[in-house]
């Protein structure tokens, strides 16, 4: 039997930014489908409308009639994703897609139930979901504060799930900004907050996994990365954890001792704190964050590599990381999805 290649597409949906790959020889519909993705779709023969979305960048070829589709299009504001195969990378955009293992985001009212001053300006709040709502998200994910209809602040959840339903956030202030002002006045004890989550994909979607993970954080990313490393506390998963962050100051390592503490306690967890002005009584790691992390190890090929911080931090990182040799998909952050650069 004569071999035939199969030319595979990337296909990015957003708004969720989740990556799909689809075969030549299937319609976007099926390949999602196939690979355990949740996609809206009633009759899968173009009839229904439900499959219904948009194409942003590159070219589809449409079954029905063979006809090809480019971005800019008139008929790319409304295509079928049943009847779509790709002829190149491309981004659509369809609401109500889920990758596999993805939890439905739901909006919530939760109450304030304590609030911890951390130093710097820094707190941390601890929100109540409502009980009787089931409400997953994976560790790794964040929230959006609902202000109002058009203000949202996003902030990691800097805890796990658990049974008391409560969520960690650790949030910073500057009184020179309104927005900032305003979560000041919400996060109050007693109040009640609007929140929509889980948001997110930067997230472990394998957790059994030989390979070294490396968690590196800026300020107050540092949440991410908690909730993150939290899994692997106390468990049968022995998967070596590096967590390295980096703040300007001492007294900005507002979780200095619980990470110690994580470490103290689970031989695989590995915590190093960095400093990048030190005063006179500093003893530790100074510089830059990942540079302490490149020092430290030769870092393997199949290693996975979490950036938490803001997008001029992240994408600082992951250049240096790039030009050690360090493959660009061992290498997630939720900036890559809200901040993307033009390469």
């Amino acid at each position: 039997m004569p071999y035939t290649s199969v030319m595979a597409y990337r296909v990015k949906i957003l708004p969720r930014h989740i990556t799909l790959s689809v075969e030549d020889h299937e319609t976007i519909l099926e390949a999602a489908l196939a690979q355990g993705f949740r996609f809206p779709y009633g009759c899968d023969a173009g009839s229904c409308y439900v499959c219904a979305g948009s194409l942003k960048s590159g070219t589809l070829n449409i079954t029905t009639d063979n006809e090809q589709i480019h971005a800019g299009d008139d008929k790319a504001d409304d295509i079928l994703f049943c009847l779509a195969k790709p002829l190149s990378d491309c981004s659509i955009f369809i609401e109500g897609v889920l990758a596999p293992g993805e939890h439905p985001m739901i909006n919530a009212s939760c109450q304030v139930t304590n609030i911890t001053p951390m130093g710097n300006d820094t707190i941390e709040v601890v929100l109540r979901l409502p009980a009787g709502k089931k409400i997953d998200f994976h560790p790794g994910q964040y929230l959006q504060v609902v202000l109002d209809e058009e203000t949202e602040c996003a902030f990691s959840i800097g805890s796990i799930p658990n049974k008391e339903r409560t969520l960690q956030l650790y949030v910073g202030f500057s009184d020179k900004d309104e927005r900032s002002r305003r979560l000041r006045a919400a996060f109050t004890v007693g109040n009640v907050v609007n929140i929509s989550l889980p948001h997110g994909n930067c997230y472990l979607k394998k957790l059994i996994n030989t390979a070294p993970l490396f968690l590196v954080a800026g300020s107050t990313g540092i949440s991410q990365i908690k909730s993150i490393a939290e899994q692997f506390v106390g468990g049968q998963n022995h998967r070596q954890i590096h967590i390295y962050w980096g703040t300007r100051t001492a007294s900005e390592l507002f979780l200095n001792d619980i990470f110690l503490n994580m470490a103290k306690n689970n031989s695989n967890i590995h915590y190093t704190s960095v400093v990048s002005e030190p005063s006179t009584t500093w003893q530790g790691r100074t510089g830059f964050v990942h540079k302490a992390m490149l020092d430290d190890h030769n870092i393997s090929d199949d290693a996975e590599i979490i950036l938490c911080g803001s997008p001029g931090m992240a994408y600082a990182v992951l250049d240096d990381l790039l030009a050690t040799g360090i493959k660009e998909q061992q290498v997630q952050s939720d900036v890559f999805d809200y901040a993307p650069r033009n390469n």
